[in-house]
């Protein structure tokens, strides 16, 4: 009882402190098309947009989401014989480059005709290659937007034809369409693969040129400013030109632009030139806060999910290459960052004065967790630490402080793999992150057991379980899981405060 009450306590008192979290946003220049959206890939946060939200035709930008899951599903080294019922009965609407039935091709090839020529004919024949059917592919495909949460977008074709050809169900929105390219750019086989200008089929000799007028030289931007690095074009009368780019800088950003509806190519990709520029202008002037592009983590299965959730705050390392590097071993720099954001813990002292003392050093099992100590300090027993420490390696050294503090970590919830078991392991960057994510609840575990008092006003709350008197507290941080906890905690409050409104209005009208 005492734990629970504890617990209401800190959340009742916390809603009257819940941090803001969050950038100034720059304004949304106007454009002459259907709707456009800027995103930051690396947090997945659209920076500015117009009408993102809007109801859109993506033609064949379509094709990006066939392309996952192909991807996802197929065997990417196979080979695929077309069908004389595929390519000759080609789903209408879109351009096909007339690749001819009983035609063996790799997978590899026909996912470059799809994506850089925006060949309709390739792109069923992948489609049926890997699924069956056009239909299984289709319903892939709104599977994956379930999955993604995309709730604007869904596909009745794998190509992207729309209303102009008798396809009703195709539809998207810019932003939903941003998103669905950000998780395209973060597999390795599609990111080069729209990367490309030309490629030569290894089956049947073709040559594949690219839709993408930057990678052409069609289109002309500041080379010196960012590199646009590929994705997909499309056009159909119902969407008119669009073209979904992605492009980076040399500090290792990514930024997605999904621009939908303009009257002609030429008009788009001057458009798109314009929005990047104004973006990555923005940033070097401090206007906007962009995230590492991280791409090899973002959608991982292992990494992705906690990473989404702490995108937004701008944590992680930054690298040139756009990578993440989940196995490389984190700096102490890298982890205060990370640990300052993620669990709130900006400015505390014992963090700066572990930063300070090597910011460039990495971080051992070991120190980590005497860090951990420091922050979070616990008594455990003698035999429980020689218990927690009789699988553990590379401690014969340590001090008693640190075994401690070593069997405190191992024995928790923090050790998130075996590996942490080996006191001179270095911590990765993937580890960190992970960690940094235990942290958050052992963060408000730990803060609701160890409540600390000062002289000061106190509050009593009466409910079903009594009156329960409120001391007064010092926290004023809390990590980002504390501060959503408290925002669904407020937010049930305030629907429970309406509906007892409701009622007692509508009890007072049936009385009158």
């Amino acid at each position: 009882m005492k734990k629970k009450l504890t617990g209401i306590v800190v959340l009742l008192l916390l809603f009257f402190a819940m941090p803001l979290q969050g950038q100034a946003k720059v304004k949304a220049p106007k454009k002459q098309c259907h709707a456009y959206a800027v995103m930051d890939a690396g947090s997945g946060e659209v920076l500015f947009g117009q009408k993102a939200n809007k109801k859109i035709y993506p033609a064949s930008t379509a094709k990006l989401m066939t392309a996952i899951v192909c991807v996802e599903k197929g065997n990417v080294n196979s080979v695929i014989k077309t069908k004389s019922d595929v390519v000759y009965r080609t789903t209408p609407g879109t351009y096909s480059l007339g690749i001819g039935a009983g035609v063996k091709y790799t997978f590899k090839d026909l996912l470059h005709m799809s994506l850089m020529s925006s060949a309709a004919d390739a792109t069923d024949s992948l489609a049926v290659g890997v699924f069956g059917s056009k239909k299984a592919c289709v319903e892939a495909m709104n599977e994956k937007c379930k999955e993604l949460g995309l709730k604007k977008t869904h596909f009745d074709n794998p190509v992207g034809s729309d209303i102009g050809a008798g396809f009703n169900e195709t539809y998207a929105s810019a932003k939903e369409m941003a998103e669905i390219c950000r998780y395209a750019m973060a597999m390795p086989l599609i990111r080069s693969t729209v990367a490309k200008a030309h490629y030569h089929t290894q089956k049947g000799g073709m040559d594949i040129n690219t839709t993408n007028w930057f990678l052409k030289g069609m289109a002309y931007y500041d080379h010196d400013a960012y590199k646009v690095i590929g994705s997909k074009s499309g056009t159909t009368n119902a969407a008119g030109h669009v073209f979904i780019a992605t492009a980076t800088d040399d500090e290792g950003h990514e930024l997605i632009c999904a621009y939908f509806g303009n009257v002609s190519k030429e008009s788009t990709f001057a458009s798109i030139r314009s929005l990047f520029d104004y973006a990555f202008k923005s940033y070097k002037k401090g206007k906007i806060t962009l995230t590492p592009s991280n791409y090899d983590v973002r959608s991982s299965k292992k990494y992705g999910d906690v990473y989404s959730e702490y995108s937004a705050l701008h944590c992680y390392p930054v690298q040139n290459n756009g990578l993440f590097d989940p196995n490389k071993a984190i700096t102490r720099s890298q982890l205060g960052t990370m640990l300052g954001a993620i669990d709130s813990l900006k400015d505390n002292p014992a963090l700066t004065a572990f930063i300070t003392e090597n910011a460039n050093g990495t971080v051992s099992t070991v120190r980590f967790a005497q860090l951990i100590q420091e922050l979070y300090p616990v008594a455990i027993a003698d035999n429980k630490i020689e218990e927690a420490l009789s699988a553990c390696t590379g401690i014969e050294n340590i001090s008693e402080e640190a075994r401690e503090a070593y069997a405190s970590f191992v024995s928790g919830t923090l050790a998130v793999d075996d590996s942490c078991k080996a006191g001179n392991q270095l911590i990765t960057r993937g580890q960190a992150l992970l960690i940094a994510d235990k942290l958050a609840d052992y963060q408000m575990n730990y803060l609701a057991e160890h409540t600390q008092t000062q002289k000061a006003e106190v509050r009593q709350i009466s409910g079903e379980d009594g009156t329960i008197t409120l001391p007064a507290m010092s926290y004023t941080t809390f990590n980002k899981k504390w501060a959503d906890s408290l925002a669904e905690q407020k937010e049930i409050q305030e629907e429970l405060s309406q509906t007892t409104t409701q009622n007692q209005k509508k009890n007072d009208s049936d009385k009158k």
